[in-house]
């Protein structure tokens, strides 16, 4: 029997898979005393740690922070967090450990997201750091199960001009995290300040802004002599985004305005000639003379 006894988990429990459950009678009893898994069985916190080391990419790290209860069945959910940052990569791990929930791909040169659509591995998480990267689209993700099940996305400091705003809005309407979990990081991207790309961008952030935490952050790129530059996205007027280029800046009206007025006077003009010119010769204008 060796239930009672102040097991430590967080250290190496191999030894409880050895364990012969004929011969240890209580082996699913035992408990561990201390942080972080307190009252967690230890079978169970073994099999967790057994999975985070056989499966983590090697060149990153991964730990088990915690171990929580599914409210809704009471079995045993690991917090399973792997951290690949600073590590060159070019692509997200194709091995992660299964069930891993915060993945931290910080500074790195990523710039394909495919793995959350595909990789069945990539399901399950739910916070997902990419600052730093080369990602400069995330359109791939529309309609994809994860995008509609995130808690954390993070893509702070990438090649962002510009993302699918009707698409980004119907997943997290959809998203069972909304409105206190999500949160989403978007600033110091070189967004694109268009009329067509700017108003919807402009109306999402303002209907996310508890949801989208950096809006400060959040700028038009740095494009020499445009006014708008560096500015605020959230700041920028219609009238500022969605003008004509200089060249094509007097209006069509205001042109079809100025050729009537010319008209105009050129007929005043030519009246007044014909009138001077019938007082001086008597002569009805050429015109006239013509008509039946």
């Amino acid at each position: 029997m060796l239930s009672g006894n102040h097991w430590d988990c967080s250290l190496n429990l191999d030894w409880a898979l050895k364990l012969n459950p004929a011969v240890v009678k209580d082996l699913e009893e035992l408990k561990c005393f201390k942080q972080p898994y307190p009252g967690k069985p230890v079978v169970a916190i073994a099999r967790f740690k057994h999975n985070v080391y056989i499966n983590c990419p090697p060149e990153c790290e991964c730990s088990l922070p915690d171990v929580v209860r599914d409210p809704s069945n009471f079995k045993l959910v690991p917090i399973i967090e792997v951290n690949c940052s600073d590590r060159g990569l070019t692509e997200l791990p194709p091995i992660i450990p299964t069930q891993t929930k915060i993945l931290t791909l910080e500074r790195n040169s990523i710039e394909n997201l495919d793995p959350l659509i595909f990789n069945a591995l990539y399901r399950g998480i739910q916070d997902l750091y990419l600052d730093s990267n080369y990602i400069d689209s995330i359109e791939e993700l529309e309609g994809s199960y994860w995008l509609s099940h995130f808690r954390v996305l993070s893509l702070r400091n990438n090649k962002l001009t510009h993302l699918p705003t009707y698409a980004l809005d119907n997943a997290l309407q959809r998203n069972p995290n909304m409105p206190v979990a999500v949160r989403i990081f978007l600033g110091n991207n070189p967004w694109r300040c268009d009329c067509v790309f700017t108003p919807g961008f402009q109306e999402m952030l303002q209907k996310y802004e508890t949801q989208i935490r950096d809006i400060d952050d959040i700028k038009c790129s740095y494009v020499e002599g445009d006014e708008n530059s560096l500015t605020l996205i959230s700041e920028l007027s219609r009238s500022s985004v969605c003008r004509l280029p200089n060249e094509y800046s007097i209006r069509i009206l205001d042109l079809l305005n100025g050729i009537l007025a010319t008209l105009i006077v050129l007929i005043l003009g030519k009246l007044a000639y014909d009138y001077y010119y019938f007082k001086k010769t008597g002569k009805l204008p050429w015109i006239v003379t013509k008509m039946p």
